[in-house]
């Protein structure tokens, strides 16, 4: 957190050295490539609030210096200090997390916090105290970096991993540690098996023998079989066991069979789920859920034409040789149809549109406001958790409310001024400086337009 502060202490100054424009094109380049930044724009549709400034809402200021206890189960606060999302970003830097900041103490970021502390000489309790965030965010170089534990990794997790994940099953990161979404893979991966080959996982009934009778002795008496006393056994189909019907697939033992049928918009089931999954691995599309839809078609022809093949958006047999091959190139970034870059300098808010393999722009420019020095606005690359309710959205912590919330990461969210009753009129008061617990205020009309166009999962640059 020290860092973070130091980082927006220098921001601080370059921004008394730079104009406002200079900055706005310098983060336009580096994001959305060349051009001129037009002024701050609106949607044609958009209109003049002309209310007075909202009073700032009640309550303490949570300082950034601060070290609350967080543990298993703990989630950043509505419009607060985003302690957890600063404690992710910190681990992710260091190499004990792997997975993205989202403001949620799971059970990924405790296993991190652990690993942290048994390397740098604190008891491993998984709890984050303020001596384990001390250490946490001191001098990088008295830091302890992640080891490898033999306990947590392993070499035939990282072969399922690798080709689950080729085949459409697996879309975490091939990292050899076991945890929820590998074992939802090789559950995934049994029952779709189970589907077409009946006979996947069963140990086979042995074919019964006969019993010689001695010769010359009881050789009327009939000949005796003797037959298995056990069941048929069949290998657990739910379960999260690597069994050996698993490996012969995964060691080449036997062909798996990649292309069963043509996906494409519409579609839905199993092989639009394994097309979306290997889509999201290759970090071409956001979230997999067996619908496939105009997200995914887009996500399909960006790999499509990174990869050489015709722009269809169908996935047809040649298509699907190439994707769940382990030639398929990957993708550079998720594809919405626009990105959004929130620039702490000069608070504004930049909309960047997709155009088939990059994001252009910006096509709209929009003031904000973002979190105070002592309650900063966390710097990172989110998918967003999108909207956050409906047009009124209640601060619990502060007793007031703000229009057409939509998430960024934890309870750090673009909305717009607060206004101490529901159905008031929000102002534009104090967009253009720091003003906020760390959410990014915007006008009305303009955080309206992020709600209805943009998906969940849409890319938030946060930055200085």
């Amino acid at each position: 957190m020290r860092r973070a502060m130091c980082l927006l202490t220098l921001a601080a100054l370059l921004a008394m050295i730079m104009t406002p424009a200079a900055l706005a094109i310098s983060g336009q380049e580096a994001l959305f490539g060349g051009g001129e930044v037009p002024e701050t724009t609106e949607p044609a549709s958009q209109a003049q609030d002309e209310a007075p400034a909202a009073a700032e809402s009640a309550g303490e200021t949570s300082s950034a210096g601060q070290y609350p206890t967080l543990s298993l189960g703990d989630r950043d606060g509505d419009d607060s200090t985003a302690y957890i999302v600063f404690m992710q970003n910190r681990l992710i830097e260091l190499g004990y997390l792997r997975d993205a900041a989202d403001g949620v103490f799971g059970e990924n970021t405790q296993t991190a916090v652990k690993a942290f502390q048994r390397n740098n000489g604190l008891a491993d309790t998984g709890i984050a105290d303020a001596a384990t965030q001390q250490k946490l965010y001191s001098d990088v170089d008295t830091l302890a970096p992640m080891s490898e534990d033999s306990g947590m990794f392993g070499g035939e997790i990282t072969r399922v991993q690798t080709m689950l994940g080729q085949w459409g099953f697996y879309g975490g990161e091939v990292d050899g540690q076991t945890g929820k979404n590998t074992n939802a893979a090789i559950r995934q991966f049994k029952k779709y098996m189970k589907a077409f080959y009946p006979s996947f996982g069963v140990t086979p009934t042995p074919e019964p023998t006969a019993t010689p009778n001695p010769e010359g002795q009881f050789a009327d008496m009939p000949v005796v079989l003797d037959m298995p006393l056990a069941t048929p056994s069949t290998e657990a189909m739910s379960d999260e066991t690597i069994t050996e019907a698993v490996m012969e697939f995964v060691d080449g033992e036997k062909d798996f069979v990649v292309f069963r049928q043509t996906v494409q918009e519409g579609d839905s089931g199993d092989e639009a789920l394994r097309v979306q999954t290997r889509l999201h691995q290759l970090k071409y599309l956001y979230a997999a859920d067996g619908e496939f839809g105009g997200l995914s078609t887009r996500a399909l022809k960006y790999f499509q034409r990174k990869n050489g093949l015709q722009e269809t958006g169908v996935a047809d047999a040649e298509t699907q040789q190439v994707l769940f091959s382990a030639k398929a190139l990957p993708g550079e970034e998720y594809v919405f149809p626009y990105k959004l870059v929130v620039d702490i300098s000069d608070q504004r808010v930049y909309v960047g549109q997709w155009t088939g393999d990059q994001y252009e722009g910006p096509i709209y420019t929009f003031e904000c406001a973002t979190g105070k020095k002592d309650t900063p606005t966390p710097l990172g690359t989110y998918q967003a958790g999108g909207k956050a309710g409906g047009e009124w959205y209640y601060f619990k912590d502060f007793n007031c409310y703000a229009k057409w919330a939509y998430q960024i990461v934890g309870g750090i969210l673009f909305h717009s001024n607060t206004v101490s009753k529901p159905k008031g009129k929000p102002s534009n008061g104090g967009l253009g400086h720091r003003a906020s617990h760390g959410c990014v205020r915007m006008k009305v009309e303009e955080v309206k337009w992020i709600y209805d166009n943009c998906p969940e999962g849409t890319t938030v640059v946060i930055q200085e």
